[in-house]
């Protein structure tokens, strides 16, 4: 993680709300379907990377980005564009340091959901 990322917040709730239309009900539903979805995203995603798999990477990247968008996690969703780049142009060299950095960025995300929430 650099240090860009590092001072960035995991998610910004006003935006999120904004996503939303200040309706929290549906955030949390939000919130819900992440949450149920995360554990098997990581697992594909580091399946695809061990199989140089570059069509899974990009999609299930391109899946989680989506997600971490409306979620407004910026750092998470920041590491997810770069999963799903590495997976369109096949690039595997730098994939597994950014699994690492997305794997810590949406357990910090769960983490910040949970106190917010």
């Amino acid at each position: 993680m650099d240090d860009k990322n590092s001072m960035t917040p995991v998610f910004d709730p006003a935006e999120a709300l904004s996503i939303v239309d200040g309706d929290k009900d549906l955030f949390q539903e939000l919130v819900n379907m992440f949450r149920d979805s995360y554990p098997a995203e990581l697992s594909a995603l580091r399946d695809a990377i061990g199989r140089r798999d570059s069509d899974a990477l990009r999609r299930v990247s391109h899946h989680l980005k989506g997600t971490l968008g409306a979620l407004a996690a910026g750092p998470a969703r920041h590491a997810a564009l770069r999963l799903e780049d590495l997976g369109s142009s096949a690039d595997f060299d730098p994939a597994p340091a950014v699994y690492v950095e997305m794997e810590q960025q949406l357990r910090a995300l769960d983490e910040a959901l949970s106190a917010w929430g």
